[in-house]
């Protein structure tokens, strides 16, 4: 259940820090990418939302997994010259992530962790449905609404059904499964509704119904998170951004004026229209629709130098949010107070490992994190002689200084050492794992 929990909070996590980044270099992106491009990136926070986290997690720790060598060959055999190759950008996300490992590392150690885990799952699965069920009424309702008072426009050619309502405030494409356009009801002439219904069947060519459904459950599982609600105000407002851009591609300066006319004409009848979920209305507020007016009249191209550049910073984007997403999953500390692991080779099956905690008690760890009393007996260790106890306390600094870093000591540093004397080097250093794979940092699995 806590594993759960740590996902969520981390692709959360994830998801705000991609949105942020892509926030942060809007004002240059604006005036050098299209608006598509915009719209199609803002999907990469949502990738992370929906589980593109975890995906992106076990992706970097298969790479790290079959590339051992890289970045964990130490220079020099004393303690002061180990260190570990980090590239910059790890160093910044690792940094940016101090509080959130803070934050992990007190709510492992609460006493109550399960029950925790337990109570905030509920919470966050009412308020889920919740939001779910609020959305759906409310489309049924805008719906039933809009069939109302409507009939079927025979008149004009168009691929799907088109559908004239006097309950409709501006024209939109409407439904999921069998979508229509829907039409208010007033006078529009021939350019305009040519115009209406090209901005219209753009967003059923790209699908951008199911894009706003990806949206809506995106917002629905991380409905707890601000930045989820903005996210989806904001790729709203590119969706129409991007499927202006594409109805006036080809128009001339004077099409341009008519259709930047005819939104604005639309707007009268749109002005309180909310948004609605499995819709797609031609009018936006106030605010945004200065935006789309302003875009409509400009004339971009993307040439092919432009083009390369967008798919670099679009792969950065995805890169980063994989490096946000392993530096936030290694944050996660251990579930114990100061644990230390007693190798006895006489695991139950379904173990993991067995922890013993700085007050002598001995508990089961399985895959989930589950708990159970243990009883473990240990072998008194003898005292060693002063030149080994030397070479066991040189060996304690070079154990820790990988375990800081979080990663496996290597098998030719503990080589030359006997088991006994592996762990009375061991002892006094918290989180590790020894078995006959060697020492590592012992993590909590999120399997």
């Amino acid at each position: 259940m806590m594993a759960f929990v740590l996902s969520l909070v981390i692709a959360s996590f994830v998801g705000t820090v991609i949105w942020f980044l892509q926030n942060s270099i809007k004002l240059v992106t604006q005036n050098v990418f299209s608006q598509t491009w915009h719209y199609y990136t803002g999907l990469i926070p949502v990738f992370f939302l929906l589980g593109g986290s975890e995906i992106m997690n076990r992706l970097v720790s298969f790479i790290r997994s079959i590339s051992p060598d890289i970045g964990t060959t130490p220079v020099s055999g004393t303690v002061s010259e180990h260190y570990v190759h980090v590239t910059p950008t790890e160093q910044l996300v690792t940094s940016s992530l101090y509080l959130l490992k803070q934050q992990f590392d007190y709510l492992l150690r609460f006493s109550y962790t399960k029950e925790f885990a337990v109570c905030a799952t509920v919470i966050w699965a009412v308020g889920a449905i919740v939001f779910l069920a609020v959305h759906i009424q409310k489309y049924r309702a805008f719906k039933r609404s809009v069939l109302q008072e409507s009939w079927i426009c025979d008149t004009v050619q168009c691929p799907v059904k088109v559908i004239v309502s006097a309950h409709a405030a501006t024209p939109m494409v409407m439904g999921l499964w069998r979508p229509m356009v829907v039409l208010p009801d007033t006078r529009l002439g021939e350019q305009e509704l040519a115009m209406i219904l090209s901005h219209e069947l753009v967003h059923l060519k790209r699908g951008d119904l199911l894009v706003k459904l990806l949206v809506l459950l995106a917002n629905a599982v991380h409905w707890f998170n601000p930045a989820a609600y903005s996210l989806t105000k904001q790729i709203n407002t590119d969706c129409e951004l991007s499927c202006d851009e594409k109805v006036v591609q080809e128009m001339n300066t004077e099409n341009r004026r008519i259709y930047g006319e005819t939104l604005l004409t639309m707007l009268e009848y749109g002005v309180m229209q909310r948004y609605v979920v499995f819709t797609s209305s031609l009018c936006s507020p106030k605010k945004a629709m200065k935006r789309r007016l302003m875009n409509v009249m400009k004339e971009k191209t993307m040439k092919k130098p432009v083009l390369a550049l967008s798919l670099v910073v679009a792969i950065v984007l995805v890169v980063s949010g994989g490096a946000a997403t392993y530096a936030a999953g290694t944050a996660v500390p251990t579930r114990t107070a100061e644990p230390i692991v007693i190798p006895t080779g006489k695991q139950d099956e379904g173990r993991n490992v067995y922890v013993q905690s700085a007050d002598g008690t001995t508990v089961y760890y399985d895959r989930q994190g589950n708990k159970s009393p243990a009883t473990v007996k240990t072998n008194k260790m003898k005292p060693f002689d002063e030149k080994t106890q030397k070479k066991i306390d040189e060996l304690h600094g070079k154990i820790q200084s990988y375990l800081d870093k979080g990663l496996p000591v290597p098998q030719d540093i503990t080589n030359e050492f006997t088991p006994e004397e592996i762990q009375a080097a061991l002892n006094g250093i918290s989180s590790y794992v020894y078995d006959e794979k060697g020492v590592r940092p012992y993590t909590f699995d999120r399997n």
